[in-house]
């Protein structure tokens, strides 16, 4: 099945929600609708539905416009999850999948076939809802329910599932569980799968193509890789992001920062000594809280120095793996010597950054104020044999302020203007 939308636009009343939208999805694709609350997402899947009539031929189906295929072949086509169900009847759950097998009989008033009960007990089991067929659908919990919805999809033998919103009421290993059973739908039977979500990270590993939708336009539409980038996701969504792959699944996924808007900067520059991920929830804190930040030295692969990538914090990089040398340590105390004040994170110290502790001292030689954030208890930072222990000692002695965390941090800094 291949499903063309050519510059549909859709209005309720004097609101218009979808403006001009065009795509095409190819068979055996998996397309998610994304977009902030009222981007159209659900109204658009309404008009590939036909439940909502859209301009003729806006919308078609293998060359044909959806106004002119008989509704019995739409549901032959379409089958349809939406966001939740409900019945005042005693139907079972078995009688709602069952439900599913209607477009495949004769005529409405035929019964059962025994390929009709086999579909059925065989999407109630993929779904693991064959355990409670006999239940009534009323008393189902609203997991329960979703699932039986999805029961009564596959058993219509589709060629396209249109999803609203699959794993509403679903649990995280419940939403993985409908999730993987999708896709395997999608890849295995070649079953087209169009479906609104609003999980980014859940879109980015199961979708192959993301539509990102905002005030009724496309704003977007690819590969997850190309379309949840921090860039897009900040214009649609006003959310700062960071963006990485998953080790396990190459998927993209992404990290909201805050949808706060930064504090007002007010020229105090903090230069933070950092490593091994230790650094990244101080730089946020100092940013958060209007600092001006640059960090030490930092090897390339290091995850401070992704940190300090994605938040735009300068950085003295050297190579992976490398020692410090003397040009990136010069570098370090050029920055140092800019900075108001030098803060020291609990880094691990090993021969190969021992440099970063060098640093510190002398700063505090220059005068520079130093706060030193102490490790959590029993933690030890100290991969150099007490050279890195010793040199602590060294700063508390010599005036450096021994702190707690990041809270402790701000304090001291907003305290008498940083006392510069």
């Amino acid at each position: 099945m291949k499903l063309a939308v050519r510059d549909l636009s859709y209005s309720f009343g004097d609101k218009k929600v979808l403006r001009d939208v065009k795509f095409d999805v190819g068979p055996g694709e998996f397309l998610g609708l994304m977009g902030p609350n009222g981007s159209g997402k659900t109204t658009l899947l309404r008009c590939v539905m036909n439940y909502l009539h859209s301009d003729p031929d806006s919308i078609m189906i293998d060359g044909k416009p959806i106004q002119d295929i008989p509704p019995e072949d739409l549901a032959r086509t379409f089958a349809v999850v939406p966001q939740s169900s409900t019945t005042d009847f005693t139907f079972s759950a078995y009688d709602i999948v069952m439900m599913g097998r209607i477009p495949h009989r004769s005529n409405r008033f035929a019964g059962a076939s025994r390929a009709d009960a086999d579909a059925v007990q065989s999407a109630m089991e993929r779904t693991d809802t064959w355990r409670f067929a006999g239940r009534p659908f009323f008393a189902l919990s609203g997991g329960e329910r979703q699932r039986v919805i999805i029961a009564r999809a596959i058993a219509q033998s589709p060629k396209a599932l249109l999803l609203d919103e699959p794993t509403v009421y679903l649990d995280i290993s419940g939403q993985l569980e409908i999730m993987d059973l999708i896709k395997s739908l999608n890849k295995e039977e070649g079953i087209t799968v169009i479906s609104v979500l609003h999980d980014v990270n859940m879109a980015a590993r199961y979708c192959d193509r993301i539509a990102l939708l905002s005030n009724g336009w496309l704003e977007a539409i690819g590969p997850p890789a190309e379309v949840l980038n921090p860039e897009t996701i900040q214009s649609v969504y006003g959310v700062d992001v960071v963006v990485r792959r998953d080790p396990f699944t190459n998927a993209v996924y992404v990290m909201p920062h805050s949808t706060l808007s930064p504090a007002p900067r007010h020229g105090r520059r903090v230069h933070l000594l950092c490593g091994g991920g230790v650094g990244g929830p101080f730089m946020k804190a100092l940013l958060d809280a209007g600092f001006g930040v640059s960090t030490g030295v930092l090897n390339v692969l290091d995850s401070d120095f992704e940190n300090a990538k994605d938040l735009h914090v300068p950085t003295v990089a050297e190579m992976p793996f490398a020692a410090i040398s003397d040009s990136a340590h010069e570098d370090n105390l050029r920055l140092m010597k800019e900075a108001d004040v030098i803060v020291v994170s609990p880094f691990p110290v090993g021969p190969g950054n021992l440099k970063n502790m060098e640093a510190a001292r002398t700063a505090l030689a220059m005068g520079k104020r130093l706060l030193l954030v102490r490790p959590e208890s029993g933690r030890s930072i100290d991969f150099v044999g007490g050279k890195a222990d010793g040199i602590v000692k060294d700063l508390i002695s010599s005036g450096a302020i021994p702190i707690s965390g990041s809270d402790e941090m701000i304090r001291e800094m907003s305290r008498e203007g940083g006392r510069q």
